[in-house]
């Protein structure tokens, strides 16, 4: 799926990431708190979700609130993980500039010790947010570019959607 934020300058940003989990809460998904979509979400609860699948020619787009889910969820996500991805998140100063590839094998080397020496180190700030949607819509394209759009949006009282057709 594809995650976007804003910036604090109002740019939107947006990225890959991969679906945790969909329940009554919403579409969980998870970041590293420093990392620039966990600081962008810190500051602009308001996101939107993208799930494209182009050999259907389908989509659905959904905006809502990234609500923080509690401790204890963030700290099962990072433990359920492959050690591969933990040593790889802990590791990583994500999306800071790289100087030498040493740094990183370096980085990865001495979390590598770490976890295997504390299977159950969490990484600080390792955060699983919910996507609690206000608005969904299913886009099936059409060859003749008539495309079907239906659009759902959450209604005043809890657990109400009003559903609209939309124009191509």
């Amino acid at each position: 799926m594809t995650l976007s934020t804003i910036d604090n300058e109002g740019r939107p940003d947006a990225r890959v990431l991969i679906l945790k989990n969909v329940d009554d809460c919403g579409f969980h998904f998870a970041v590293k708190s420093t990392s620039p979509k966990g600081v962008q979400i810190a500051s602009q609860k308001h996101v939107a979700l993208t799930f494209y699948w182009p050999e259907q020619g389908r989509q659905v787009r959904i905006r809502g609130a990234a609500i923080r889910r509690p401790d204890q969820d963030c700290k099962r996500d990072f433990l359920d993980r492959p050690l591969e991805s933990r040593i790889g998140a802990t590791a990583s100063k994500q999306s800071q500039v790289l100087q030498d590839k040493a740094q990183l094998l370096e980085a990865v080397s001495s979390t590598r010790h770490k976890l295997e020496d504390d299977p159950d180190f969490v990484l600080p700030g390792w955060e699983v947010y919910a996507v609690e949607p206000v608005e969904v819509e299913f886009w099936q394209g059409a060859g003749d570019r008539l495309h079907q759009r239906l659009q759902y949006v959450a209604g005043p009282e809890a657990g109400t959607w009003r559903k609209q057709v939309l124009w191509p």
